[in-house]
């Protein structure tokens, strides 16, 4: 039996799927010979498979996008069997994009049976469904509106469910993308505020010659802190907030 070394309900990138189980970064049924493991990847963001939860056993679609699906094919047969392959079987569930949720391993909870689904393109098509649960059972994070108390909870409110969760996607979307432009233009903002100019009183200014607006010409004879010292020719020595008087344009070097 493989252990992936993962906690029920942990959420991990699809690279460490890979890195973990060996197998390959796309599908929804990844066989990894090196590690005897079938990964089942139920993806709620995508549309293209029907995928539910039902009296606590997840209805899981078949492999195939297009055309009808055969249970004798690739990966479909490896999970038919897969209750004496030998081959350890583990779900993840894909409820926001690129999280993937750990469900832990899984077992069939009864005999693969045929329903109908669209394809890829729309047209529908005959679809192999896969009742499995986890062992043992856990309460690892499901989406809600695809889970259902029994099959009659199911007829009464599931028709409609991939249309509607498709919907919330989109409003997802539409509420990130607003979110993402109002940053942007709060960032574009702020770039376009012109940034107030600092005006720092350097010791190297000691010496230089100024003139100011009611003072007259003068010499910088001291510095302490942003306050300087100035000998003017007509009112003799007057100390003087050096940034008051660069934003204000009080004085000027001459």
């Amino acid at each position: 039996m493989f252990n992936p070394g993962l906690e029920i309900g942990q959420i991990i990138e699809n690279s460490r799927i890979v890195e973990i189980f060996k197998c390959g970064n796309m599908g929804g049924m990844r066989r990894s010979k090196a590690t005897n493991t079938l990964v089942l990847i139920s993806d709620y963001t995508k549309g293209i498979y029907h995928d539910k939860w039902i009296g606590g056993v997840l209805h899981y679609t078949g492999m195939g996008k297009k055309a009808d699906q055969d249970i004798g094919w690739s990966q479909n047969a490896t999970l038919a069997a897969c209750d004496k392959n030998g081959v350890d079987v583990h779900l993840f569930e894909v409820i926001n994009a690129g999280e993937y949720i750990y469900c832990g391993r899984i077992e069939l909870a009864g005999m693969p049976y045929r329903d109908v689904q669209p394809g890829e393109d729309g047209v529908n098509r005959s679809v192999w469904i896969f009742p499995i649960r986890p062992i043992p059972d856990n309460d690892v994070n499901k989406p809600k509106m695809f889970v259902f108390k029994d099959m009659d909870d199911y007829r009464a409110r599931g028709k409609n469910v991939d249309t509607e969760y498709m919907k919330t996607l989109v409003e997802r979307k539409r509420g990130r993308k607003i979110l993402s432009e109002a940053v942007n233009q709060k960032a574009e903002t702020i770039r376009a505020t012109p940034l107030k100019p600092v005006f720092v009183a350097l010791p190297e200014m000691v010496g230089k010659r100024i003139k100011h607006k009611s003072y007259g010409d003068g010499v910088i004879i001291g510095i302490t802190n942003s306050i300087i010292t100035v000998s003017f020719s007509d009112v003799g020595e007057k100390k003087l907030g050096y940034e008051v008087c660069m934003e204000k344009r009080l004085i000027e070097f001459v």
